[in-house]
């Protein structure tokens, strides 16, 4: 390490930053540790990858099969590898300059002959050297993919420079960020919500085949990369992977507006794209901040101080009325300052009512039908006078005669066609079972009757019917798509949100000298822990009723639709997601809370406590969702693989919004004896997960009441 620390330091001769941070990264234990457990872990997805794809050590495979088992390895050792990668580079570039700021260098930093060059770019090269050196070591793991075959050097040189790319441009915006004097904790927290939205989002966006343009027409399922793959790391390295519903078009293949540089480009080589993309958007992160970093440095005014004078906004004197405090001051502390200023209210609320809404629009969508030009209901036909009304948008209602050999078909969904009965039981036995339910006129043939009719007027029969249901504006399947996107998206948010304001909770008073006050009143440790964790579950429950609520709503009107109507209800969330999603949500959102605490009272500073914890959580809640992935859809082990997967909340939302696309091999259709069995398999391990986090909960709870004066004494020498 020593020695490529000195090649880099020779890239910007002089600079003693790059050096300063390099030489101290190979020296702390802390870091060595990081490297050893990076390194674990990968050797773990590769056990774990060569058992799950059935490469055991008995019995002898074909060489098809060892190649198939190296694609697999290689697949999974990419996939983590970028996950830790978008992981750690955001904690160790975040504080970059902020660090600097608290120790009180920064300023001692400037008055040095140093160019704003040699200060940014040693500080950005000093953050990117520890994730490039991560990167390094995982080289000759990678290389056991090169033993079986079936993985070119291409995609490994590729997958290693999407990671680059993504630790670079992360780096790179961390360092503008830190620069332009906005670099609190507050904004360093919005930089880790930003990352997750940006990748979370995106990814559930590329699920839509709206994104998605070179859609195969004899095989849908192969729809190709999307406009949104050479932008989002994930996407990019999928295409790397040579995975066959995912591969970019052939540049002869595109239509002639797309083939010409940039767009062609980008469409047949999204990796490329975006690793060349964020290296050129990172020089343009970097160039900024090199030009203005002293003249912003030298301005005591904040960006937010220059908006307010220029709008001519003043605060003004403020008056409150006095609040009722809870028997447990720290508890209500927590839970209720920390939304009493008006910019945290605003957001809180905002966040409320932007989820519901969401959630509510998605639900209308899928309730309405698609206008169409002609179609049928209950009330069309009469059995008495064997007639049928022929509804219209655009013109009056037509009535036609129906025969017994009238020939009437009904289009289902799935393209299958029903042969109708006689005609006086068509609207009865099939499709028209109560009077909410329409069938849309896709095509219709008469002959006239020659039959002269005592009033005059001759009659109409209808040969030929074909009918179909209304399509919904957004189907089932879309649907689901969307509400577990917002569902997981939104769910992320406040698994950051607990978990910033739990790992600033004892720091920030340590900072500000209320802890020593605090210490001196008869308040106990176990009184400060419990209020703590108690005030910021009371703080997040407002906001997971976001999640919980956008999923009940679907539960509730399939419940009122099955009951007031005569439709056999396709369940857009399984209705046991009433009795798990609201305590396993609630006691993961205490478990980060529980972690984040812990990491405030190891660290003296909350920038050091922020990253840590929230680099733990999303750690873990990145194993559990690449492990759960991996398990749920596994033949090897069919119901057992369901219940391991409920031990991720994120794996465990999506078997109980979405299990028919991602758990299809285990499900089946969803009144298969298999997906009752799962069904009940899911359920009853999603109280067996509620229980070990509670137990954990309690037992960090009790460590952490136990240690709670030893810690203190030991950060006060």
């Amino acid at each position: 390490m020593s020695q490529i620390g000195t090649f880099l330091w020779r890239l910007l001769p002089g600079n003693p930053i790059l050096l300063r941070v390099v030489e101290a990264g190979g020296k702390r234990r802390r870091d060595m540790f990081v490297r050893c457990g990076y390194l674990g872990l990968l050797i773990a997805i590769v056990i774990f990858s060569l058992f799950s794809g059935g490469a055991q050590s008995t019995g002898i495979q074909s060489l098809s099969d060892l190649a198939k088992t190296s694609a697999l390895l290689f697949k999974n050792l990419s996939y983590f590898q970028l996950g830790l990668v978008a992981l750690l580079a955001p904690i160790f570039t975040a504080g970059a300059i902020t660090q600097e700021k608290d120790n009180q260098t920064y300023d001692i930093l400037l008055a040095t002959p140093l160019s704003n060059g040699q200060i940014v770019l040693g500080a950005l090269l000093s953050r990117f050297f520890f994730v490039f050196a991560l990167l390094l070591s995982g080289v000759p793991v990678f290389s056991i993919t090169q033993v079986f075959g079936g993985v070119a050097i291409v995609s490994i040189v590729l997958s290693f420079l999407i990671a680059a790319a993504t630790a670079f441009v992360t780096g790179a915006l961390a360092m503008a960020i830190a620069v332009f004097k906005v670099g609190t904790r507050r904004t360093i927290f919005s930089f880790y919500l930003f990352i997750m939205v940006y990748l979370v989002g995106i990814y559930f966006l590329d699920q839509l085949d709206y994104f998605h343009p070179f859609i195969d027409k004899i095989d849908p399922t192969h729809r190709g990369t999307s406009w949104l793959t050479g932008i989002h790391p994930f996407l990019a390295m999928r295409s790397v992977l040579n995975d066959k519903t995912y591969l970019p078009p052939i540049p002869g293949d595109l239509p002639d507006k797309y083939r010409y540089w940039p767009m062609g480009y980008y469409l047949s080589n999204p990796a490329s794209f975006y690793v060349s993309f964020m290296f050129f958007f990172s020089f343009l992160l970097v160039t900024p901040s090199i030009f203005v970093m002293r003249h912003l440095a030298q301005s005591s005014r904040t960006i937010k101080m220059w908006i307010a004078q220029k709008l001519h906004l003043s605060t003004g004197d403020r008056t409150q009325k006095p609040r009722t405090v809870w028997m447990n001051p720290i508890a209500w502390r927590e839970a209720r300052t920390k939304v009493s200023a008006a910019r945290g209210g605003i957001v809180r609320y905002g966040f409320i009512l932007a989820g519901l809404a969401g959630a509510i629009v998605i639900l209308v969508l899928h309730s309405t039908e698609k206008e169409v030009d002609k179609y049928i209901d209950s009330n069309c036909y009469d059995p008495v006078q064997h007639t049928l009304i022929v509804r219209s948008v655009l013109q009056n209602p037509m009535v036609y005669n129906i025969k017994n050999n009238s020939n009437i078909t009904v289009k289902k969904r799935n393209n299958a066609v029903d042969i109708s009965d006689p005609a006086a039981y068509t609207f009865q036995k099939f499709e028209l079972r109560d009077k909410f339910e329409r069938l849309a006129v896709i095509s219709i043939s008469t002959t006239p009757d020659p039959t002269p009719q005592p009033n005059g007027k001759s009659r109409t029969y209808v040969s030929l019917l074909q009918l179909s249901p209304i399509e919904r504006r957004l189907s089932i399947e879309d649907s689901r798509q969307w509400l577990l996107g917002a569902v997981v998206l939104e769910f992320c948010v406040i698994l950051l949100i607990v978990t910033n304001a739990s790992a600033s909770t004892v720091t920030r008073e340590k900072e500000d000298g209320t802890l020593d006050l605090l210490l001196t009143t008869p308040i106990t440790s176990r009184y400060y822990i419990w209020g703590k964790l108690r005030g910021l579950v009371s703080f997040v429950i407002p906001l997971l009723a976001v999640p919980i609520g956008s999923v009940l709503i679907f539960v509730f009107h399939d419940i009122i639709l099955s009951a007031f109507t005569n439709r056999e209800v396709s369940w857009v969330v399984l209705p046991e997601a009433l009795i798990i999603m609201p305590g396993t949500l609630i006691l993961v959102a205490a478990f980060a809370s529980i972690l984040g605490m812990q990491m405030s009272l190891r660290f003296r500073t909350t920038v050091m406590a922020v990253m840590s914890s929230i680099g733990v959580v999303a750690g873990i809640c990145l194993c559990l969702g690449f492990c759960g992935a991996n398990v749920i859809d596994s033949k090897n082990l069919d119901s057992g693989g369901v219940a391991i997967g409920t031990f991720s909340p994120i794996t465990q939302m999506t078997l109980l919004i979405n299990p028919w696309k991602f758990a299809a091999t285990v499900y089946g259709d969803p009144g298969s004896d298999a997906a009752v069995r799962n069904r009940i398999f899911a359920t009853i391990f999603a109280f067996v997960s509620m229980g070990i986090y509670t137990a954990l909960i309690w037992s960090m709870y009790k460590s952490m009441v136990k240690n709670f004066d030893m810690t203190i004494r030991k950060q006060s020498r």
